[in-house]
């Protein structure tokens, strides 16, 4: 997986447009909003500004999981494969490893 924009990235209005830039200045994505009263585009464009914070949080959590049990304060130990599984394919995808067949 090629170098991305470096984060945090942030979402900024130009005209009708939103766009996500990264910390650099680089544009990460332009949203061209439909009319002034559909928030999607915006509400998208924050979803992809949280991915690097994301993505960072996801890294941490798998990592502590990888080699931790996890113990309830019943006693009780969970059984968090799935939960690793999970963010181990989440953060793999962020990276591009994981893809379709018919993504790029």
């Amino acid at each position: 997986m090629g170098k991305h924009a470096l984060g945090p990235w942030h979402v900024r209005k130009k005209g009708e447009a939103v766009g996500v830039i990264g910390d650099d200045s680089s544009v990460v994505a332009v949203f061209p909003r439909k009319n002034n009263s559909d928030d999607t585009r915006i509400n998208e464009a924050y979803l992809l500004a949280a991915a690097p914070l994301m993505l960072e949080a996801c890294s941490k959590i798998h990592s502590i999981l990888e080699n931790s049990l996890v113990v309830t304060p019943e006693g009780f130990k969970m059984n968090i494969s799935d939960i690793q599984k999970s963010l181990a394919d989440a953060i793999l995808r962020a990276k591009g490893y994981r893809k379709t067949p018919h993504e790029p």
